[in-house]
């Protein structure tokens, strides 16, 4: 992967000062080429005419211009922007506000530094990247039956014979909401043992990310 640049927009100094350590530290710091911080949405809006960045990162509650405008002004110019909204809530409301308005993934701040760098990746890579407390929101109306309480019928998907028994608990775990940290500790496994099953699982189910893996264990019934 070539170098990257990086916007971060976010009116906390600490959350900006968090996610340059999070992005410069251990293997990351061969892929990053320069971060810049802008502590408003105008200021992001300004600079992104200016200068292009393969990556933005962006808060939503900000002053004199919130996340949700300035992504879309952003866009607007430079429709090929590529923006992960920053949050510290998984409120329908902005989710979907910050989707419609362009961005390409969102993530919670109190998520992991595994789950930043996967984002960016993930991204850069043309596809799109929600936390599991995000892509569950999404999920919601697909999921949830009007005036009642009780699950939908469970859809069984024949990939689902595919899955060995580990890569089904770990596909449950994932769902929900564990690290692979986590995973690895639960089931005294290495990381690296982890980080291969769901490798294998994203390959198998034939798809991109995390909210991919939530959508089918909610239709395996796993979640």
């Amino acid at each position: 992967m070539n170098k990257i640049k990086i916007l971060i927009a976010d009116d906390h100094k600490l959350v900006r000062t968090g996610i340059k350590y999070t992005l410069t530290g251990g293997d990351n710091v061969n892929f990053i080429e320069r971060i810049d911080e802008v502590v408003n949405g105008k200021e992001a809006v300004d600079r992104a005419k200016i200068y292009t960045y393969d990556i933005i990162l962006m808060d939503i509650n900000m002053p004199e211009l919130d996340g949700i405008k300035a992504t879309a002004q952003i866009i607007r110019d430079r429709s090929d922007t590529n923006i992960i909204a920053l949050s510290m809530h998984s409120d329908d409301y902005e989710i979907r506000s910050m989707i419609k308005a362009g961005a390409k993934g969102y993530i919670l701040k109190n998520t992991g530094s595994e789950v930043l760098t996967d984002a960016i990746k993930t991204v850069l890579e043309g596809g799109k990247y929600y936390s599991n407390e995000v892509a569950l929101k999404l999920m919601e109306p697909y999921t949830e039956e009007p005036n009642s309480d009780k699950r939908p019928p469970t859809r069984i998907d024949k990939r689902k014979i595919s899955l060995t028994r580990r890569e089904l608990e770990v596909l449950r775990m994932i769902a929900n909401e564990y690290t692979n940290d986590e995973i690895a500790k639960k089931f005294e496994l290495s990381k690296r043992t982890i980080d291969s099953h769901r490798q294998n699982i994203l390959s198998k189910l034939q798809v991109k990310n995390t909210a991919g893996l939530i959508k089918y264990a909610i239709r395996l019934g796993l979640v």
